[in-house]
This record gives structure tokens, C-alpha cells and sequence, in this order.
């Protein structure tokens, strides 16, 4: 049997009023999508910034292919930053607004692999073509762009550096619904393609259902898998009975 992708043991974090989340132990397999889910203040953000090492947990272990990321200084872990990437939910906070979309497509290969913007986009054209973005999208500015086209420019970005593993933060929530489920569709057709694994984080049952193989609904502090039917069991009973989800 392959070795997980991620494999969490006994995460927490704290902060000076109290846990945010403790003893947090999952594991995402080779193309499969873990998600994240519970009300607003529940930790989902943070248990995903944690994972990325955005945020050093309190305690626990977050093993990267077997790697403990959560022990790692930062000079250390930049060796390793390709392999794990992040969406956040306002996904033009990616983008350096003073960059054409070119240049910010770009700037990942060029900054890894040392090489100028032109080689740089010839390498990654067919992920370009790929997601969906077009040479006239290529000329613009992050403020000239949809909320679809920079969402996909996001992923064009991180993409071309060959992710292991994605943390998506409700990267669809600030799209309309027939744009969110677009980049849904998008965002498996690239896990098909390439073999990444997903941790996707998201407020919506329906998004939830869509995307994930198990969801851990944090809830107090503490999470609980579910698969994906007994998710859908339980948010039935939470709707019957009148509780916020």
C-alpha cells in the first residue's frame, strides 16, 4: 500500500484564550479529496494554514509523504514549498496587482527554475490553454480579470510547479454558482490529470458532497470523519431539526 500524502497525528493549536482545535488526526491518499467542514470559527482555515505551516501548530505532526513538516524550520521548508500549494478563499490576494497576467503565470517557474518569462510560458502553455485562459486574458491586469479568470490563473500558477497536494479555502465561495461550478469541474479534471490530492475546505454541504471522498466536520475543537454518505446523513438531520450548518 502507498504511502499517505499527508498524514496528520494529534494536531492542536492554541492561542492565549484557548484551543482553536486538538488532537486533529487524519490522512489524504493519492488523488483523493479530504474536506473541511463547520461553522464559521469552527478552526477549518486554520487547521489549513497549520497543514501549510502558514501557522505552526501548538503540537502534533503534519507528515508530508512521511516528512514532518510541523518540525521543520522555514529555510527548510521552502525545498519543499512546490510540492504543497494553498487556494485562499480571495483569490487576488495571489496576484501581484501591478503584474499582467502574464507575468504572474510566470513568476513561479521562473523564480524555481531560474528562466526568463518566455521560456517560462512555453513551458506551461498547455496548462494555460488548459484552465482556460486565452492570450487576450494573458495582456491583462488582476483588476481587469473576472472572479473565474483569476481563480483560474490561481491555478495555473500552481499547477506548473507539480503540487502533491492542494489546501483549497473556499475557492468558490466569492464565484457565482454556474462560474464555482466551472472551477469545481476544473479542479477534478486537474486531480484526474495529475494525481494531486485535495484538502478542501468549505462552509456548503452541497460543495462538500460534490468534491470530497471524506469530510471532517470540525465542530468544538474536535473533528469527526464522515464519509461521504453518513456527511450527507447527518446534514439531514442537522436541517430537520433546525441547526445552523
Amino acid at each position: 500500500m502507498s504511502q499517505p500524502v499527508l498524514r496528520l497525528t494529534g494536531l492542536s493549536k492554541s492561542y492565549g484564550h484557548g484551543d482553536i482545535f486538538a488532537g486533529i488526526s487524519f490522512t489524504v491518499d493519492c488523488r483523493k479529496t479530504v474536506g473541511l467542514f463547520g461553522q464559521s470559527g469552527s478552526g477549518k482555515t486554520t487547521l489549513g494554514r497549520c497543514i501549510m505551516r502558514l501557522e505552526a501548530p501548538s503540537s502534533g505532526q503534519i507528515l508530508m509523504q512521511g516528512t514532518d513538516l510541523a518540525r521543520m524550520r522555514p529555510k527548510e521548508l521552502l525545498r519543499l514549498r512546490p510540492s504543497f500549494q494553498m487556494i485562499f478563499q480571495h483569490p487576488e490576494v495571489s496576484l501581484n496587482p501591478r503584474m499582467s497576467l502574464a507575468e504572474s503565470v510566470a513568476e513561479p517557474l521562473m523564480v524555481r527554475d531560474r528562466i526568463g518569462i518566455q521560456e517560462a510560458l512555453k513551458k506551461i502553455a498547455p496548462l494555460i490553454a488548459r484552465v482556460g485562459l486565452r492570450d487576450e486574458h494573458l495582456a491583462r491586469y488582476p483588476h481587469q480579470l473576472s472572479g473565474g479568470e483569476v481563480q483560474r490563473a490561481v491555478l495555473s500558477r500552481i499547477f506548473s510547479l507539480g503540487p502533491k497536494l492542494v489546501v483549497a479555502d473556499e475557492p468558490t465561495s466569492m464565484l457565482d454558482v454556474s462560474v464555482q461550478a466551472q472551477v469545481l469541474r476544473l479542479m477534478q479534471d486537474l486531480q484526474r490529470e495529475t494525481g494531486v490530492s485535495y484538502v478542501f475546505i468549505s462552509h456548503d454541504p452541497d460543495v462538500m458532497c460534490a468534491m470530497c471522498d471524506e469530510i471532517l466536520w470540525l465542530e468544538m475543537g474536535k473533528g469527526k470523519m464522515y464519509s461521504r454518505e453518513e456527511f450527507l446523513d447527518r446534514v439531514g438531520t442537522e436541517y430537520s431539526a433546525g441547526a445552523p450548518v
